[in-house]
């Protein structure tokens, strides 16, 4: 399966070719779905039949083959993916000495394994990692009560943890749920959370079979074809109401509002979880991203043209709110924000494998190019957000405003896994129009929430600033590789918020409809590009963690 192709859509073009694998831009927080996942602690559902050893030889190759920078050691990871495991099971440790790994159970030695001559070797490890954690595994009543799947998890969580914090390990059920995220599947449009061990419906996406059937916001769902699930755990409702396009569920709710239960038939559809919403604000287009996966392009190009119809030329400006949303798939990303820009440089991306440089632009397809725009981010806004926020900045095409986003600059792999489990691996680093890496330090509003107090006076206060802003943006643009206390430093200059305050959209509104204003926080970004000191030279990427 590949997400991520040569040729892309709506003006989107790549140098390059992805080969094997989905490329996405991982979450950097949970974020709710229509029908969210299956829950790997309480899912009956076994591993395909394959092997813990096949999955982690598997995993440790494509460490090898794929992973951002070159690892000089994998000893490390191994020691740790043996510490994970140990976990579950407080009489098992290990230990490096005179050339080989010791495996114990308690006082008593139950595997050792010579290391690897080269210790770059990553499939040498992977079979030498698998070999002890089945060794583990034979030794340890706990780990077998524990299970496969457990024990693969823990493994693979600590290979993972000694590499970046957006690298990591999903098992067979996670899985289902991020391809239903990334392309949908079959399903009846809702959006839950669980509320006091009940399923309660939180949204109900346009369009869907859920919508045509009545359900509504607020519902609480009791049953499943004629099954109770009252207290049952979300994810395993969630599970029950997915299944095959055309398939038809029996799904019963409780409605509050009418204090009654209700029985609703619903068939069964391809649904992509909705993650564009367009509202009139007067002469405003407020539109709410969620998200970038395989319906976000067109959802937001219906907004786009539905706000060009309903507002007409009297349109004061677009908010682009994109609080809170986590990322996704990377062509999508790229698609984009070609309906937002014209004709230029979106994103670059750099890494150790030859396939990992990219550049991707846009061609011209920009839809209400003359339309001044407000992109509005907070401290949850990552990836893909983060793509388009940084292009729109650079561009000089939106004020950026809010708080600094999460620092998600990377793009990941999915490698699929023998168990029908996935490995998403750190593949290369994200590179703004003006070439900088935002990468820990996220993107710097140009109009940051929390150093204006009051809407009225934005401008008076911007004025006063400017030189700091620019300073400020400009010193932004030179920043690579920085050292954690140089991360802390930055991101103190305009602390990254969890809230989406109101302010937020107050101050948006205000800059759009103060022209003067718009531009010349337009201006600031751009100015700081052309500001910045020079640039040092680019970080090598084939260095050993």
């Amino acid at each position: 399966m590949s997400l991520f192709g040569a040729r892309g859509h709506h003006g989107m073009t790549a140098k390059g070719v992805i080969r094997r694998a989905a490329i996405v831009l991982a979450a950097a927080m949970g974020v709710a779905s229509c029908l969210a996942a299956d829950d790997p602690a309480t899912s009956a559902a076994p591993l395909r039949d394959a092997s813990i050893e096949r999955v982690i030889v598997r995993s440790y190759g494509a460490i090898a083959d794929r992973y951002i920078s070159d690892i000089a050691d994998y000893g490390p990871l191994s020691v740790e993916a043996l510490r994970g495991v140990s976990n579950l099971d407080s009489q098992l440790r290990i230990e490096e000495r005179a050339g080989a790994l010791v495996l114990y159970h308690g006082n008593r030695i139950v595997a050792q394994r010579a290391v690897p001559a080269d210790r770059g070797d990553g499939p040498a490890w992977g079979a030498l990692t698998a070999a002890l954690v089945h060794a583990a595994m034979e030794s340890s009543a706990a780990l077998r009560d524990a299970g496969r799947s457990r024990v693969l998890r823990a493994a693979l969580d600590g290979t993972t943890r000694k590499l970046d914090r957006n690298s990591r390990y999903a098992d067979p059920v996670e899985s289902r749920d991020n391809r239903f995220n990334r392309e949908g599947d079959g399903g009846i449009g809702v959006t839950v959370e669980a509320e006091n061990d009940q399923t309660v419906v939180r949204a109900v996406q346009d369009g869907t079979p859920a919508a045509a059937s009545g359900i509504r916001v607020g519902d609480r769902i009791v049953s499943v074809d004629s099954r109770r699930v009252v207290g049952q755990p979300m994810r395993e409702v969630v599970r029950e109401l997915r299944g095959r396009v055309g398939t038809t569920v029996a799904m019963g709710v409780f409605r509050p509002s009418e204090s009654r239960e209700l029985v609703f038939s619903i068939r069964r559809a391809y649904v992509i979880p909705g993650t564009v919403t367009y509202e009139r604000r007067g002469d405003i287009a407020y539109i709410r991203l969620t998200g970038f996966n395989k319906g976000t392009p067109e959802a937001l190009k219906s907004a786009l043209d539905k706000a060009a119809a309903d507002i007409g030329p009297a349109m004061a400006g677009i908010i682009l709110d994109m609080r809170d949303n986590p990322g996704g798939l990377l062509d999508r990303a790229i698609t984009t924000a070609g309906l937002l820009l014209d004709s230029g440089v979106i994103l670059t991306t750099e890494g150790r494998h030859p396939d990992s440089r990219m550049t991707f632009r846009s061609h011209g397809n920009a839809i209400l190019p003359n339309v001044p725009m407000v992109a509005v981010m907070n401290g949850r806004s990552a990836s893909a957000a983060e793509i388009l926020a940084a292009a729109l900045q650079d561009r000089g095409r939106a004020v950026v405003v809010g708080s600094t986003s999460y620092g998600k600059g990377t793009v990941q792999t999915v490698v699929p896994l023998p168990n029908d489990g996935e490995l998403t691996l750190t593949w290369s680093r994200m590179l703004a129009p003006s070439g900088y890496a935002w990468a820990e330090i996220g993107v710097l509003p140009t109009v940051c929430t929390a150093k204006f107090s009051d809407a009225g006076v934005l401008s008076v206060e911007m004025e006063r600033r400017a030189q700091e802003v620019r300073r400020t943006l400009a010193d932004w643009h030179t920043v690579r590789d920085p050292t954690p206390q140089r991360v802390t430093a930055l991101r103190s200059l305009c602390p990254p918020l969890d809230q989406s305050p109101a302010k937020d959209i107050e101050l948006a509104e205000r800059v759009l409809r103060d022209r003067t204003l718009y531009a010349r926080a337009i201006g600031y970004g751009v100015s700081a590009i052309a500001e910045r000191p020079a640039t040092p030279p680019p970080a090598n990427l084939n260095q050993a963690r």
